[in-house]
């Protein structure tokens, strides 16, 4: 993967996760090397960073023989995670002030 093939909107993660894609690495069995990952025009502190944040995450899984691959059901908690988590946001704010509206006809 190139820097030219990469939009500005691509994030560190995504071209992580795009490079185990396109190596097929979707399972233990099919798990590549770390020379996949160098691949990924990064520089290596960010590399580093990104790898480990998605390994916490469960969405890159590292092998026992120093191997990784990309986890669709890991990504997919994640994501869930994630919706929930602007769910929340958005919700809480809006049901706070329905309550709002609701006692101050109350108290009328």
């Amino acid at each position: 993967m190139t820097m030219r093939n990469t939009s500005g909107r691509r994030t560190s993660g995504q071209a992580v996760m795009n490079a185990l894609k396109k190596a097929g690495a979707v399972d233990e069995k099919s798990a590549v090397g770390y020379e996949v990952l160098q691949k990924v025009r990064l520089t290596t502190p960010v590399l580093a960073y990104t790898i480990a944040n998605l390994m916490e995450e469960n969405v890159v899984v590292q092998t026992e023989d120093e191997r990784y691959y990309f986890n669709q059901r890991g990504w997919n908690k994640l994501e869930w995670k994630v919706l929930s988590s602007y769910a929340f946001l958005f919700i809480i704010p809006a049901v706070a002030y329905l309550l709002f509206i609701l006692i101050s006809k109350l108290m009328k």
